[in-house]
C-alpha cells in the first residue's frame, strides 16, 4: 500500500449461536455459552488493541445484536449505529452496498453472518497476512474479527482492493 491515508473495515462474524428452538425463527436465534465466551475474549482483544470506529453496521438478527451488546463495553461510546436487515439475508452485494453507503466513515465495524462474512472478506482481500488469509479461507470463525485496510475511502471499496491485515479468532485466544 502507498503512503496515502488508509481506511479500515472491521468485519465481525457474530459469536456462536445455539440452534433454533421449536417455533423459533433463524432470525431470533440467540448466543449460547460458547458464544458468550467468544464475546468475552473479543472484549479483551478490543480493549488491548484500542481500535477506533466511526460507525457500526449490524444485522438485525438477534445473535448479531447480542454480540454487539456483549462487546459494547470495549467500544468507544457515542458511535453511530445502524441495524440493517440486508446484512441478515442479503448476498455479498448487500455488504458492499452497506459499506459504500457510509461515505464519511474512515473506520467501520460490520457485524454479520456467514457465509457472507467469509465471502465478503475474501473478495476484498487482494493481499494480506498469509495466516489471516488461510484462516479466512478455511472457514471464518464465529466471533472472528477481520481487519481489512484500503487506500482511499470506504465508499470506493472494490473486490481485491483491500489488504487483510489480521484475523482474530477467539478460540485461539482462550
Amino acid at each position: 500500500m502507498s503512503s496515502a491515508p488508509t481506511s479500515r473495515l472491521y468485519i465481525l462474524r457474530h459469536a456462536h449461536a445455539g440452534w433454533a428452538r421449536p417455533g423459533e425463527s433463524d432470525h431470533d436465534r440467540r448466543l449460547d455459552a460458547r458464544g458468550r465466551t467468544e464475546c468475552e475474549r473479543l472484549v479483551a482483544f478490543l480493549r488491548r488493541e484500542a481500535f477506533v470506529f466511526d460507525t457500526i453496521l449490524c444485522s438485525t438478527a438477534a445473535r448479531t445484536r447480542e454480540t454487539l451488546e456483549l462487546i459494547r463495553p470495549a467500544l468507544p461510546s457515542g458511535l453511530a449505529e445502524a441495524k440493517l436487515s440486508s446484512l441478515y439475508g442479503g448476498e455479498i452485494a448487500a455488504y458492499y452496498e452497506a459499506v459504500r453507503g457510509q461515505a464519511d466513515a474512515a473506520s467501520l465495524l460490520v457485524i454479520g453472518h456467514n457465509p457472507m462474512i467469509e465471502e465478503f472478506t475474501l473478495s476484498l482481500a487482494g493481499s494480506g497476512d498469509r495466516a489471516a488469509l488461510a484462516t479466512a479461507s478455511q472457514g471464518f470463525p464465529t466471533g472472528g474479527l477481520a481487519i481489512v485496510e484500503f487506500e482511499g475511502p470506504l465508499s470506493r471499496i472494490a473486490p481485491g482492493a483491500g489488504r487483510l491485515c489480521r484475523l482474530f479468532d477467539p478460540d485461539e485466544a482462550g
